[in-house]
């Protein structure tokens, strides 16, 4: 391995009773022979399992901590965060994976004097035992990589207008505009110092992902997003976005949600539906990162009718607790229950329409006649295999990522 002083890229973990999917994430990190990345790991965990297996190890590239005190998920993120002592960062979550090539991307990030890059979310794995229903056109199959098409262009983000464009669309699904990201992207440490500097934590809010987005989004210049693989954003049976996004079993009572365990008082925004949702928690999170940094004319822009659609395109049976959200902000703000409903529903004919209907029919229909190859590795076994599976599937694809993000600078050069 190569000698270094300080690493390159730290990747972040906070995990909690999922000691299995956390022990393979670290197993396929420290297979990497390099010392330009350290793994760091905040275990929150009831059992010992992790600290046992991290013993068991002679690896100073991992810097370990376990806590079993009563801390809530945002803690745990916080705690974890502050081990980190790399040029860079990029968070994941404890059953997710990374390129080995995110070292050479951080390392042109160095070079270039870049704040942060994030790649697309091309590259999936599920872990055997999701149990999640099967869609209209989606089969859930464990154990498998899944690729999505990538074209590895580069091309740097103007910050503010996604920031609009991301409010105008309900301040939710952020990875839809290619926001800066440092959960599943790579972010300057120095800039994540300055917000803990400014605000006292490095994450508010309930969701760590999409309040640091629209945090960093606030303190760097330098962002470039690549359509290629950065990390392998992992899916288990323990995932939120299978319990809630796709079994919807989670209680819909914000004092029942577990984002709030151990929190202390917590200050749920105004502007968001008092129930608990992946839509709700998101809405709120990029508020609290929104006050936070004073951006007041991006709330300004908030459409709420979008987000109010997107609740419901989720998830139907929401729809009681919208109505009762829409009726009681009419109540206190003055507005009209009719015109709030109908200006919901324009909305949520247009997702509908676009997202559900269309897109869907469109991408299905183009994987059919072969336009777009969709592929599905079956029979990988756990995160090191899936990581190895994606690092010979793009040598085979020899898209040059290096050259496509030398060409993005030279371009802004010009």
């Amino acid at each position: 391995m190569e000698n270094a002083k300080t690493p390159l890229l730290t990747i972040v973990i906070a995990t909690k009773n999922r000691e299995y999917y956390c022990i393979e994430a670290i197993k396929s990190i420290l297979s990497l022979k390099s010392n330009k990345i350290e793994l760091a790991v905040s275990d929150n965990s009831d059992s010992d399992l992790i600290k046992i297996f991290v013993e068991s190890l002679i690896d100073i590239r991992l810097k370990y901590v376990y806590n079993n005190s009563l801390t809530s998920s945002i803690g745990n993120f916080n705690r974890a965060l502050a081990l980190a002592t790399g040029e860079y960062v990029c968070v994941i979550g404890d059953d997710d994976g990374i390129n080995p090539e995110i070292i050479d991307i951080t390392n042109f990030a160095l070079c270039n004097n870049l704040d942060a890059i994030s790649g697309s979310m091309c590259a999936n794995y599920r872990w055997e035992g999701t149990d999640a229903p099967n869609t209209l056109f989606t089969k859930m199959t464990g154990s498998t990589l899944t690729i999505v098409p990538f074209n590895g262009k580069a091309e740097f983000i103007d910050i503010n207008s996604a920031l609009y464009e991301f409010m105008n669309n309900g301040c939710t699904n952020y990875a839809d505009y290619k926001l800066p990201r440092l959960y599943h992207g790579i972010v300057k440490r120095k800039i994540l110092e300055e917000i803990k500097d400014e605000t006292g934590e490095y994450f508010k809010g309930l969701s760590p992902d999409i309040y640091s987005s629209l945090s960093i989004s606030n303190k760097i210049n330098r962002y470039i997003f690549i359509d290629y693989p950065i990390t392998i954003p992992g899916v288990c049976g323990a995932s939120t976005s299978i319990t809630e996004g796709q079994k919807k079993i989670t209680s819909k009572k914000i004092n029942d949600i577990p984002h709030l365990r151990y929190r202390g008082e917590y200050s749920w925004s105004t502007y968001v539906p008092r129930f608990y949702c992946v839509q709700t928690i998101w809405a709120d999170s990029g508020f609290a990162a929104l006050d936070e940094f004073k951006r007041y004319d991006l709330i300004k822009k908030f459409n709420r009718h979008s987000l109010y659609s997107k609740i419901i395109l989720a998830d139907l049976s929401l729809i009681k607790y919208l109505f009762k959200h829409i009726y009681d902000d009419c109540k206190s703000c003055d507005r009209n229950v009719i015109a709030e409903v109908f200006l919901t529903l324009i909305e949520y004919i247009k997702g509908y329409l676009s997202r559900n209907l269309f897109l869907r029919a469109k991408n299905r229909f183009l994987f059919i006649i072969g336009f777009k190859r969709l592929l599905i590795l079956t029979e990988i076994n756990n995160m090191t295999n899936a990581m190895d599976a994606l690092s010979k599937l793009l040598k085979n694809r020899n898209i040059n990522f290096q050259n496509n993000l030398s060409d993005v600078l030279n371009i802004q050069i010009q």
